[in-house]
């Protein structure tokens, strides 16, 4: 039987994954799975053209849909429509990645993914708007959503998105259920993400706290924020970030990573065969960088991978990207981890697999491991 990861494309399981991404938050309203569905069935395994127009026209019908609704003041109607967009807007760039800084046409999708989820927002009953985070010489964009605008003291969690979220899409994936619950949520894009990279230009760094530490200070100033219920979780990639963060930031309650990430090198070393690891320590990265972009015309996700890398990264080639990743580690530095973890585990990850298990053994302070495993143990 399918593993979870290739229900929609059997025989791609980028494009497999990122459509089960798009379908995940249908509970939330930010898709609907038969559309979901029915986008696939358009769409030949690895075709990034029609993946993008079919994605796109769902976009668009949905916020078509959307104002329609908007005109019969049917509300949540509306709300879910523009939901829907921002999700099928950010699915749609997805693959952009050729050259995202001057693609007119990946600006063009990011941005109306970002409206959509505004437009969306102001139609639910919690109240939301955007921030202006102070770091360095400059600002993070950010999102609060507080469960209403009285502007009382509660928990609060920072979310920390991972190599490609957006804050928005946290903001129609987790926020939903934190604020039901009467949580704060503040999620936003630090360097390498979303607007902070796509308007800022600034990329990835290791030394994460750097970025954490800026964004707890700007939250517990808040008069909205209960000081000792503050709550950090890092997603996906994030795993790493906010887990590389807590070796040196400790004001929060608990950590959450999902997944948890030890090193993040790991994603990049298991798709590297011997001969490139070879090239590499040699210093031959012109032999190993033409590899690299022969076997970018056969695999999708790894065309995205190197892509998406360069560009977050803000290096210029395959074998740049090699080195850059190896700085994203928590050897030596795991230790220093004081803030009880929750480390989540979904075994069937295909980036970054054993990786929770690698960082939970590591910890040294107050942990819990949870492994996703109930759908694949009833798959069997």
């Amino acid at each position: 039987m399918a593993t979870p990861l290739r229900h929609f494309y059997h025989s791609n399981i980028s494009f497999s994954f990122e459509a089960l991404r798009a379908a995940g938050y249908a509970n939330n309203g930010g898709a609907d799975l038969s559309e979901v569905i029915a986008i696939c069935s358009r769409v030949p395994a690895g075709d990034e053209k029609r993946w993008l127009l079919e994605w796109r026209a769902a976009g668009d019908r949905a916020v078509a849909n959307a104002e329609l609704s908007l005109e019969s003041n049917n509300w949540p109607g509306a709300r879910d429509s523009f939901l829907r967009a921002s999700n099928y807007f950010r699915t749609a760039e997805f693959f952009l990645r050729e050259n995202p800084d001057q693609d007119d046409l990946s600006k063009t999708l990011a941005d109306l993914s970002s409206q959509t989820f505004y437009s969306a927002a102001k139609l639910m009953p919690h109240a939301t708007e955007v921030i202006e985070i102070p770091y360095e010489d400059t600002t993070l964009p950010g999102t609060l959503m507080r469960p209403d605008r009285s502007g009382r003291a509660r928990p609060t969690i920072i979310v920390n998105g991972g190599f490609d979220s957006t804050r928005e899409e946290i903001g129609y994936s987790f926020a939903p259920v934190a604020l039901e619950l009467g949580f704060n949520v503040v999620t936003f894009d630090g360097p390498g993400q979303g607007d902070t990279l796509r308007k800022q230009r600034l990329c990835f760094r290791p030394d994460w706290e750097k970025v954490i530490t800026p964004v707890v200070n700007y939250v517990l100033d808040q008069p909205y924020t209960e000081k000792d219920k503050l709550v950090i979780i890092g997603v996906s990639m994030g795993g790493y970030l906010v887990a590389r963060a807590a070796a040196f930031e400790h004001r929060a309650a608990a950590i959450v990573v999902n997944d948890g990430v030890y090193d993040f090198a790991s994603a990049f070393h298991k798709e590297t065969p011997a001969l490139g690891k070879l090239l590499l320590r040699n210093g031959w990265d012109g032999t190993f960088n033409a590899i690299v972009r022969r076997y970018m015309n056969w695999d999708t996700g790894f065309k995205w991978g190197i892509s998406n890398s360069k560009w977050a990264f803000g290096v210029s080639s395959g074998a740049d990207v090699l080195r850059v990743v190896e700085g994203y580690t928590l050897e030596g530095i795991v230790g220093k981890i004081k803030t009880p973890m929750l480390v989540l585990d979904a075994p069937d990850d295909h980036f970054l697999k054993g990786q929770p298990e690698e960082l939970f053994k590591r910890l040294k302070c107050e942990k819990e491991w949870v492994i996703f495993d109930y759908i694949l143990k009833h798959l069997k």
